[in-house]
C-alpha cells in the first residue's frame, strides 16, 4: 500500500491506512438510509459481517467507535443484580473495568502484568467459587501489542455456563476468531482497524444462544438499546441516523477480505507481525509483548535511545507516523500498526526508516526534520526473510 514520496503513512494502531478501493467508496454519493437501495445495502453488509464474527447469530451495526460497542455490551447484559470478571493486562482491558464501574455492576478485576497474556489456568481459579455470571475479555490489546488466548477463555466459561464477552476490535479479520465455534457470547469491534474503514462504525455480534440476553436487564437504555436494533434490523433499518457512507465503505472493504480469502488475510498479518519484529530485532529493539498480537507491533528501542525520539523523527523526517506508550508504558514503548491492507514492501519502507532512526539517535547526529541518511537496508533484507519464512 505504498504511496508516493512526500504523503504521510499510518503505521498506527488505528486509524489505520484506507486502501483506494475503500476510499471510492466513501466518495460515493450517498444514499438517503431510508431508501429501498440503502436497505439492500445493509442487509448485505449485516450478513457479511455475520460471517467475518463467524456466527449465525445476530449482528448489529452501531454509529460508534468501538468504545460504543463496549458500552452497548455492558448496558444491554448487565444489571447491577449481576456480576462481572473484568480481564485487565493493559489500557483497554482496564476500559472494561471502566465501564463497569461507570454503570454500577459489580465486578471484579484479574490483574494481568502489561505485556503478558492472561493464563486461562488464572481465570479458572478466578471464576472458582464466585458469584461471576459474565467474563470481559480483550482478545488483541492495543495498548501492549499482547494476544490473549480467547479459545481457552472461552471453553472456561461455557463449561461453567459463564456468559463471555470480547472486545476484538484489533483483532476482528486479522487473527482467527470462530465466534460460535468457541462458544463465546458477544463480540464488539470497531471500524477502523481490521475493517479498513475510517472511525465510526461499530458492530455487536450475539452468538445464537445469547439472542435471549439483551430482552431485559436492570440498565437504562436508549440509544444503545440492542432491542431497537432488533426490532429495526428485518427491513434493513437501523434504529437511529447510520453513517452511510462508513457502510458503503465496510461493504467494499468486506469484499476485499472475501476476495482474498478470510484465512489468506490472517496468515498474511502474521508474515507482517513476523517481518517487522525480525527487522526490529536487527536494530536492537524487543517486542515488548510476551506473546504477541498480528495486528499492533509493541517495541521496547535499543538502550539509549528514547521510545518518543523514534516516533518523533519517523513522524519529522520520515513522514511515517507511529503510536508511543499509552499510560504507564508512556515514553517505554513504540507501537506500529499493520492491521488492513499493509503487505511487505509497507514493512520494509517502516524498516528502512527505523534503521536511519536508529542510526541517527546513537550517533546523536542530524535532529529530526533534516534529510534522513540512506540505511544499510540490514533491517529490510531482515524483514522479507522472515516473511518468505512464515
Amino acid at each position: 500500500m505504498n504511496r508516493g514520496p512526500g504523503q504521510t503513512r499510518l503505521f498506527t494502531p488505528g486509524p489505520v491506512e484506507i486502501p483506494a478501493r475503500v476510499l471510492r467508496a466513501l466518495s460515493r454519493p450517498p444514499p438517503h438510509h431510508r431508501t429501498e437501495e440503502f436497505r439492500a445495502t445493509l442487509l448485505r453488509v449485516t450478513e457479511a459481517m455475520r460471517e467475518l464474527h463467524a456466527t449465525r447469530g445476530e449482528v448489529f451495526l452501531l454509529p460508534a467507535s468501538g468504545t460504543g460497542a463496549m458500552e452497548a455490551a455492558v448496558a444491554n447484559l448487565m444489571s447491577p443484580a449481576r456480576s462481572a470478571l473484568a480481564i485487565a493486562g493493559g489500557k483497554f482491558g482496564d476500559r472494561w473495568a471502566a465501564l463497569l464501574e461507570a454503570w454500577g455492576v459489580p465486578h471484579r478485576t484479574l490483574e494481568v502484568e502489561w505485556g503478558r497474556s492472561v493464563d486461562p489456568a488464572a481465570v479458572e481459579r478466578a471464576l472458582e467459587g464466585a458469584a461471576i455470571d459474565t467474563v470481559f475479555a480483550t482478545h488483541s490489546e492495543t495498548s501492549t501489542g499482547a494476544l490473549h488466548d480467547i479459545e481457552s477463555i472461552a471453553r472456561l466459561t461455557r463449561s461453567r455456563g459463564v456468559r463471555l464477552v470480547v472486545d476484538a476490535i484489533t483483532s476482528l479479520g486479522v487473527h482467527p476468531l470462530a465466534q460460535d465455534d468457541w462458544g463465546v457470547d458477544v463480540v464488539v469491534c470497531g471500524s477502523q482497524k481490521g475493517l479498513m474503514i475510517p472511525p465510526g462504525l461499530a458492530s455487536v455480534s450475539l452468538a445464537p444462544w445469547a439472542a435471549s440476553e439483551i430482552d431485559e436487564t436492570g440498565l437504562p437504555r436508549f440509544y444503545f438499546d440492542l432491542r431497537k436494533a432488533r426490532r429495526s434490523l428485518p427491513s434493513g433499518e437501523t434504529a437511529f441516523t447510520p453513517p452511510v457512507s462508513l457502510v458503503l465503505a465496510l461493504e467494499e472493504s468486506l469484499a476485499m477480505i472475501r476476495e482474498e480469502g478470510l484465512s489468506n488475510v490472517h496468515h498474511r498479518h502474521a508474515r507482517l507481525s513476523a517481518a517487522l519484529q525480525a527487522a526490529a530485532a536487527t536494530l536492537g529493539f524487543e517486542t515488548f509483548a510476551a506473546h504477541p498480537s498480528h495486528a499492533v507491533t509493541a517495541l521496547t528501542p535499543p538502550p539509549g535511545i528514547e521510545a518518543g525520539a523514534v516516533v518523533k523523527r519517523l513522524r519529522v523526517s520520515h513522514g511515517i507516523v507511529i503510536a508511543g506508550g499509552q499510560d504507564r508504558l508512556k515514553g517505554v514503548i513504540l507501537r506500529a500498526g499493520h492491521m488492513g491492507a499493509y503487505d511487505l514492501a509497507d514493512i520494509e519502507l517502516l524498516a528502512g526508516a527505523l534503521e536511519e532512526c536508529v542510526h541517527a539517535l546513537t550517533a546523536g547526529a542530524a535532529p529530526a526534520g533534516s534529510d534522513a541518511a540512506p540505511a544499510s537496508g540490514g533491517a529490510a533484507r531482515a524483514a522479507r526473510s522472515a516473511w518468505e519464512a512464515a
